[in-house]
């Protein structure tokens, strides 16, 4: 006659299945900050059921005390996993060589046990009953060193995860819960076998098969071993840059604190609001999210009386099937790197002597000024202005004296410009400047405004010095349709201008020989 297999073997048998199932799940996961250490934890957890239902199918001292060693490999070695898994996890360092130093104790329990019939400091007596494992009288080493030494260990990490959970956002909340929860079941019930509330029975290897049960739904509910939301949740809360969660509907679902600090507001104000609600003190980008809710990209935003650069990103959220969820914003202070780009376009725009436009600048503007003039039908005009009798300050005041005469010069002209208007040094005393919405009629009011200006005293160092101007003009469309047109008209006018004592000049006849500027 077949004797029935108890209920609480199948049951653990089960747990067993599961368990190894959860471990190859892990295992296939590499990518999971602790997913290593979760493996040797359920192989420990495994064992410790494994050496159970040994004890229960076992009639005989010697094959429950063989269930006895193979239980306790999990009984030993289950916190130091945990704790280890729980650590990495969570994104806290724990070097190999602080793992080695953590299972120093497991290893003497091992060995303690083993060992135990000689010196019986593990256990004091033992029990053997059919139909159940072994039971006995735990020892002083079990007492003073295995026992507080793994509820320590249990208790830091479940006292890590609850830091956690207190510090995480309501995102991740669910998840770290469960973690929790899964966590302190085993512990929990493990005390009340040690406590022997129930008498003599072991519980806690009936707490694992609820231990996986979490976990499995954990998996499958929240990718739990897929990501590593705690570690990422550091991440989310520490980073520099701002960072919005949104769902389907582009609602709001968690905003980190950097994010939250530029609305200058509670993220309980914000968080279930539309993104374009909660930013609706950022005109910039409710304007951009008109445009391009879906790409975004820069705007420039007052932040607490400070202009700054923002970089607007989205990337979509998807599941494992490729079904949109959502999509996360980040929000990227890119304020040094665009003065940095307007730094590189100074030097290469710009005459590092007196800080107007260089030749390069200056032929980019008037090209456009062409396109804009083709289109729109207004005309422009360029002058060339050249410096009367530079050559001499330089031989007789020195060439420093010379290009500080330059920088007075050229921030004087400026100084009557338009705002679309360039100024530009083309050569050693020799400017361009590009006027646009401008005719014949007004280039004389332009060119007297410049004249007066430029001819009041200049001190240079001890000296004061009053500068003289050759000009000469061009128009287009008449006098060229081209840069070189344009400029080779004006530079023949100002010769011109030169040739009769500065100021002025203006050709109206038709230039066809060629000149020397040329752009």
């Amino acid at each position: 006659m077949s004797i029935p297999i108890p209920f609480p073997v199948i049951y653990l048998v089960l747990a067993i299945i599961v368990s190894s199932a959860i471990n190859i799940y892990a295992w296939r996961n590499p990518q999971t900050r602790g997913s290593r250490a979760f493996v040797a934890a359920g192989l420990s957890s495994s064992f410790w059921m494994l050496g159970e239902v040994i004890g229960r199918l076992t009639e005989n001292a010697g094959g429950q005390w063989i269930g006895e060693i193979v239980r306790y490999v999990g009984v030993i070695f289950l916190p130091v996993a945990l704790l280890v898994f729980i650590y990495q996890y969570c994104g806290k360092n724990i070097s190999r060589r602080r793992i080695l130093w953590l299972l120093i104790i497991p290893a003497v329990s091992w060995l303690m046990l083993l060992t135990n019939p000689w010196h019986h400091l593990f256990f004091t007596s033992l029990d053997v009953g059919i139909q159940r494992s072994m039971h006995g009288e735990y020892g002083m080493y079990f007492w003073f060193v295995h026992l507080p030494y793994s509820y320590g260990l249990f208790l830091t990490g479940i006292v890590t995860v609850l830091m956690e959970f207190r510090r995480a956002s309501q995102h991740y909340r669910a998840q770290i819960l469960l973690l929790f929860v899964s966590l302190c079941i085993p512990f929990v019930i493990n005390f009340i076998g040690i406590s022997k509330v129930f008498g003599e029975f072991s519980y806690t290897p009936l707490s694992f098969p609820i231990f996986f049960l979490i976990m499995s739904f954990s998996i499958f509910r929240y990718n739990f071993l897929v990501s590593n939301p705690i570690a990422y949740e550091t991440v989310f809360q520490t980073i520099r840059d701002g960072v919005l969660i949104l769902d389907q509907k582009d609602i709001i679902r968690d905003i980190n604190p950097a994010a939250i600090k530029g609305l200058a507001k509670d993220s309980s104000e914000v968080i279930g609001l539309h993104v374009r609600e909660a930013f609706s003190s950022w005109q910039t980008a409710v304007e951009l999210y008109d445009k391009k809710p879906l790409k975004l990209g820069e705007i420039e935003v007052s932040l607490f009386g400070v202009t700054r650069f923002l970089s607007i990103d989205s990337v979509s959220m998807t599941n494992r099937k490729g079904i949109k969820e959502g999509r996360i914003i980040t929000i990227r202070d890119i304020t040094d790197r665009h003065q940095h780009q307007l730094s590189l376009e100074a030097l290469a725009f710009h005459d590092p002597l007196t800080r107007v436009a260089n030749r390069r600048k200056f032929q980019e503007e008037v090209e456009l000024a062409i396109q804009k003039s083709k289109e729109s039908g207004e005309p422009f005009a360029i002058l060339y202005i050249d410096l009367n009798r530079f050559k001499e300050v330089n031989d007789t005041l020195g060439h420093e004296t010379g290009d500080e005469l330059l920088k007075y010069v050229a921030a004087r002209v400026a100084s009557i410009l338009r705002k679309p208007d360039i100024l530009a040094r083309v050569g050693g005393d020799e400017f361009a400047l590009l006027l646009h919405k401008c005719d014949e009629q007004g280039i004389e009011l332009v060119v007297d405004r410049m004249l007066e200006n430029v001819q009041r005293p200049f001190k240079v160092g001890e000296n004061t010095l009053v500068a003289d101007l050759s000009i000469g003009a061009a128009f287009y469309p008449v006098d060229g349709k081209t840069l070189t047109e344009l400029l080779r008209h004006a530079d023949t006018a100002m010769y011109q201008a030169k040739q009769n004592g500065g100021g002025l000049g203006l050709i109206t006849e038709k230039i066809d020989a060629p000149a020397g500027v040329s752009m």
